[in-house]
């Protein structure tokens, strides 16, 4: 069996359709045929849960993101939590985070970061390290972990309901503000500004996990293949003995005559956008469907794949080479073909 598994990171939906214009609709060829012909499968747990135990992994599927994450960084059982790199928009009375503010930064910008945090907080117990995906992990021992939301699901819209409530969560929400005010003097945003990037001026705590030993090593036979930049999946990767590869430009990048048994695509809308600052959040999904979604299931009708399964909104749709032949499936447009109702 030759599955292609590709999973839109960063790809929520409002609860609500939003009326889009006239004539800026997405052009979503490879998701409409997905949503229309696809095995639909609601993923209660998200998608990370479900890539765990598709690969074969049950015992990870209930781990913490950043437990996870961390697994590529020196082994420590202190409370762990992600700490992803935004830049959130103030306005006269909400805060917003846009796609574009879902930022990924340099190894470089990651060192400088670390040490400068080091040096800011040292005494306090908490530390500072850099992921390969751009992302890092903060150590924060005594800081119990509570429901958070992750920062992707808020992109798009404000962040008030997405924040973290009540008692128990007063050190993180403090903790959180302490590095906000750290962040707004920090040398790295001084050159991201002169450069026309977009500064860092807050970390989105989230996906905490309680003091722990790390989860267990174990190679997947036979082992899948993994394209992308995500922390999750450099940590499951990671503990299975092998590592992501980057994404390359393109689906023919990927496929060939020694794909894998299962290989998995992460795929970012926040990061095709940075790629373009003057792109739209539709044309960026567009080009995404374009260069991977589409070619997937074009590969799948002349046989190169078995299946191909496309995740995003907490909804996998899954498409073999019969698929096509329910012809009776009534297709949605765009973006609803990832919803429910």
């Amino acid at each position: 069996m030759r599955e292609l598994v590709i999973v839109l990171t960063d790809l929520y939906l409002p609860a609500a359709p939003v009326e889009v214009p006239a004539g800026t609709q997405a052009v979503l060829p490879g998701i409409e045929h997905a949503g229309r012909y696809g095995e639909r499968v609601a993923l209660t747990e998200g998608w990370r849960a479900w890539l765990a135990r598709r690969l074969g992994r049950d015992d990870l599927a209930a781990l913490a993101p950043a437990r996870i994450a961390a697994t590529v960084l020196p082994a420590t059982s202190e409370a762990q939590w992600l700490a992803t790199p935004v830049h959130l928009s103030a306005g006269l009375s909400r805060v917003h985070l846009d796609h574009r503010g879902l930022l990924r930064l340099s190894a470089a910008e990651q060192a400088s970061l670390t040490r400068a945090f080091a040096a800011a907080f040292v005494g306090s117990g908490f530390t500072l390290a850099g992921l390969p995906c751009g992302e890092f992990v903060l150590q924060a021992p005594g800081i119990p972990p509570v429901l958070t939301t992750e920062p992707a699901r808020c992109a798009g819209g404000e962040i008030a309901a997405a924040l973290p409530h009540g008692a128990q969560a007063a050190a993180l929400r403090r903790v959180a503000a302490e590095i906000e005010m750290w962040l707004h003097g920090e040398e790295t945003n001084a050159v991201r500004t002169r450069l026309g990037r977009l500064s860092v001026n807050a970390l989105w705590l989230w996906g905490g996990a309680a003091a722990s030993a790390a989860p267990a090593p174990r190679a997947l036979v036979p082992a899948p293949l993994g394209f992308g930049s995500d922390a999750y999946l450099d940590g499951l990767w990671h503990l299975h003995g092998g590592s992501c590869r980057p994404l390359p430009q393109d689906l023919a990048g990927v496929l060939g005559p020694a794909v894998p048994a299962c290989t998995v695509l992460a795929l970012s809308v926040a990061a095709e956008l940075q790629q373009s600052m003057h792109a739209s959040f539709a044309q960026a999904l567009g080009a995404l469907d374009e260069r991977f979604i589409a070619p997937a299931l074009a590969a799948l009708g002349e046989g190169a794949l078995a299946r191909v399964t496309l995740v995003g909104n907490d909804t996998a749709l899954t498409v073999r080479r019969r698929s096509a032949l329910r012809i009776w499936r009534r297709g949605r447009p765009g973006l609803a073909s990832l919803r429910w109702a």
